[in-house]
């Protein structure tokens, strides 16, 4: 096969899904800018010379504030960028008018459609302090965890205990709360919370004391 042959048989093409944030055949966050995005840059591959990043203020109960996010940048011009999985792995999620609630360090990028704003996880503080992004409206993000996302249904008869380490965020009416053993929170409420399940040879640390079940 010839260089040529070969270059323009390799050329690099988001496979999954469509829009400005999709996914390689292995799993890196390709992000499509044709505008603005907001996007943290960690783990930046490759990206096209016409697109231009600077800091992105928080947004506390819908204002701007002077205080910039640690991670997530805003992504002007158009062109494209690829952002490593490292040894984790992506998920692109759709919204759809929904209200949703993550970590902020889980979440890798975000569609300028979205109303978003940052706050603190209530009774959080000090070593076990976590911010939140609060995200609503219609648009697309990704997040980046580092083992298999999935959801847990919480009602007001069953709620759940989730380390803190797993812990990805929720949808619906979830209440979520720092348990007495600050390893752990207890959400109560109604509505899915997102996990981040280990993949084998991974461990999240120690097991729920029987007395917390």
């Amino acid at each position: 096969m010839g260089v040529s042959t070969f270059a323009h048989g390799r050329l690099l093409g988001a496979v999954s899904g469509s829009g400005s944030l999709t996914l390689t055949e292995d799993g890196h966050l390709v992000v499509t800018v044709r505008g603005e995005m907001m996007s943290r840059t960690d783990g930046l591959l490759l990206c096209s010379d016409n697109v231009r990043m600077r800091p992105l203020n928080w947004r506390m109960q819908g204002r701007q504030v002077e205080e910039v996010f640690h991670r997530l940048a805003a992504i002007e011009g158009e062109g494209y960028f690829v952002l490593g999985r490292e040894d984790e792995q992506f998920f692109v999620l759709n919204l759809e008018r929904d209200l949703c609630f993550f970590v902020e360090s889980r979440l890798w990028a975000l569609e300028p459609t979205l109303m978003w704003d940052v706050g603190t996880l209530p009774g959080s503080r000090g070593e076990t302090e976590m911010q939140l992004v609060r995200v609503a409206g219609e648009g697309r993000i990704a997040m980046r965890v580092p083992g298999d996302l999935v959801t847990i249904k919480v009602t007001p008869e069953r709620p759940h205990r989730v380390r803190s380490d797993a812990f990805v965020g929720w949808v619906g009416h979830v209440v979520p709360a720092m348990d007495d053993y600050k390893d752990y929170l207890r959400c109560e409420g109604e509505g899915a919370v997102f996990v981040s399940l280990p993949r084998a040879g991974q461990r999240h640390g120690a097991p729920v004391d029987a007395g917390t079940q």
